[in-house]
């Protein structure tokens, strides 16, 4: 009887473990399959989700960034169409296979671009959701602890017109320098290298918005006492007139312009350029590797300072968006070097 008993008890083990094992390779072959940017897209959505259930949906469909991501997308599966073009007509064997497979590679390496652009104009109605008050004051203290007077303020005596535009033009490059890389890499085939940029971006964006629910904070430009003579112009204007339309098209375009200075997206985007063009600056100038990291260096530079000088950000905010860039940087790699793999689990 006891044997049994003992027999029946191996059975169960066996059982739960043979379970437990399959279960375990089926998921490793899931996260293989999507990758890492991918899977974290699947929880940064369901998060959103959850917030959608919670307090209702409001979606932004035709925005700024959602327009780029998607146009370049488009593009690319063009550029790999007419290409193909004359392999087609001389109905060369494979092109039409090899066609498939690069657009199939195109729209599903930058899915996630422009899924996350989509998602991330669509939280209006959630900054400011979880917690009701704003953190400006506590930012604003910062500042003048460190540096005796308030940055923002206190940049204004260097004012001109020219700056100005040019300030605007750097500030608004945030998407457009990464992007450049990243259609290199996409155009030579680079999905490794792409994929983990892709990782780095809802990485970032992702936490962003986190921080963005806990520590809601407007830019010091809406600050209220400062709406009252404290800028030295009151109002920022430039000469061309780049400045003026900008921040127009900002203040339409971003859902969150009120309550997502913490931390400073534009920043780690920064970072973001940098690290990307120093590493995979070959798949933009092959010959001169690093040459478009030197051309970024300026750019991102003006971006940071940008910041301060049109009236976005606080000084946290910006040390914020730095250690978001390099952290995400960072784990990208990590998760590059440390996701399963469909060798690894086929092994398996």
């Amino acid at each position: 009887m006891a044997f049994r008993y003992c027999e029946s008890r191996s059975n169960t083990r066996m059982v739960v473990n043979g379970c437990t094992t399959r279960l375990r390779q089926t998921l490793l072959k899931l996260l293989a399959r999507l990758g890492p940017a991918v899977t974290l897209l699947v929880l940064f959505l369901t998060a959103l989700g959850v917030l959608v259930v919670t307090y209702g949906a409001s979606f932004k469909w035709v925005e700024g960034p959602i327009v780029i991501a998607g146009t370049i997308a488009l593009g690319l599966v063009a550029i790999h169409w007419f290409a193909s073009v004359p392999a087609l007509v001389r109905r060369q064997r494979g092109a039409a296979a090899m066609l498939a497979s690069d657009t199939r590679d195109v729209l599903r390496d930058w899915a996630p671009f422009v899924v996350l652009m989509w998602a991330f104009e669509s939280l209006e109605t959630y900054t400011g959701v979880i917690r009701q008050s704003t953190i400006e004051r506590s930012l604003y203290e910062i500042d003048l602890q460190w540096f005796g007077v308030e940055p923002t303020v206190w940049i204004g005596r260097f004012h001109h017109p020219v700056l100005t535009d040019w300030m605007a033009f750097a500030y608004g490059s945030y998407f457009v320098t990464p992007m450049i890389v990243a259609v290199m890499l996409s155009l030579r085939h680079r999905r490794a290298d792409f994929s983990e940029m892709s990782t780095a971006l809802v990485i970032q964006m992702g936490i962003g918005f986190a921080l963005f629910l806990l520590f809601p904070a407007g830019p010091p430009r809406y600050y209220p006492p400062f709406l009252h003579g404290a800028f030295q112009p009151p109002q920022l204007f430039s000469h061309f007139g780049l400045y003026e339309f900008q921040q127009g098209a900002f203040d339409t375009a971003d859902p969150v312009r009120t309550r997502s200075a913490f931390p400073s997206l534009h920043c780690s985007f920064g970072v973001l350029t940098l690290l990307s063009a120093w590493r995979f600056g070959d798949a933009v100038v092959p010959r001169m590797p690093r040459l478009f990291f030197w051309i970024c260096v300026p750019v991102v530079v003006s971006l940071w300072c940008s910041t301060i000088y049109l009236r976005h950000h606080w000084i946290p905010d910006c040390l914020a968006g730095f250690v978001l860039g390099v952290s995400s940087d960072r784990i990208a790699i990590f998760l590059r070097t440390h996701w399963p793999s469909v060798a690894t689990t086929q092994r398996t």
